[in-house]
């Protein structure tokens, strides 16, 4: 009985031991072989998730410039609308002063005008009152050289009234005393 002790647990050692040398070693291949799929896969999965995070980068980039293009450009839009809104306004602006200034420079001439106006119309009344005046002073000229001649006339028709008087008077003396 005791090499049957000894016999059964030896057979399956032996059993034992054949089954684990052979897994064992294949065991190791396949432990090594599967490391290996799952480094490739590792590797794969990796290698694609670089190259999706560098495509999306680029993409990211590509987007980010397309965008920071659109913004620009909606900028300089803006930009050109605003100075075009400005300039509008500036010659809106110098317009309206403009028209301010001319409306000012309108008041003042139709001043200087009413004015002037009046200045002629003064002018015309002492015209015609100096024509008047002239005319009065002509016929005046006129009356008084008539009261001249007519004075003058009288003053000779005194003198030779005077005259014969004196000679009417001598004539008279001399027949009185003749």
């Amino acid at each position: 009985m005791n090499k049957a002790y000894w016999i059964g647990p030896m057979v399956a050692l032996m059993v034992f031991g054949g089954i684990f040398f052979n897994f064992k070693s294949g065991y190791e291949a396949k432990q090594k072989a599967h490391e290996e799929q799952v480094q490739a896969e590792k590797q794969a999965k990796l290698k694609g998730e670089v190259e999706a995070r560098r495509k999306a980068v680029e993409d990211a980039l590509r987007v980010q410039a397309e965008r920071k293009k659109e913004r620009e450009a909606k900028e300089a839009d803006e930009r050109a609308r605003k100075e075009a809104r400005q300039v509008a306004l500036d010659a809106r602006d110098k317009v309206f002063h403009e028209q301010d200034r001319l409306a000012k420079q309108v008041e003042n001439l139709k001043r200087d005008i009413a004015t002037e106006q009046d200045a002629i119309a003064k002018i015309s009344r002492d015209r015609q009152d100096s024509i008047a005046e002239q005319t009065f002073l002509k016929a005046y000229v006129e009356k008084a050289q008539e009261n001249v001649k007519s004075l003058q006339d009288v003053l000779l028709k005194i003198t030779q009234a005077e005259a014969a008087r004196a000679a009417a008077e001598a004539a008279a003396k001399k027949n009185a005393t003749s």
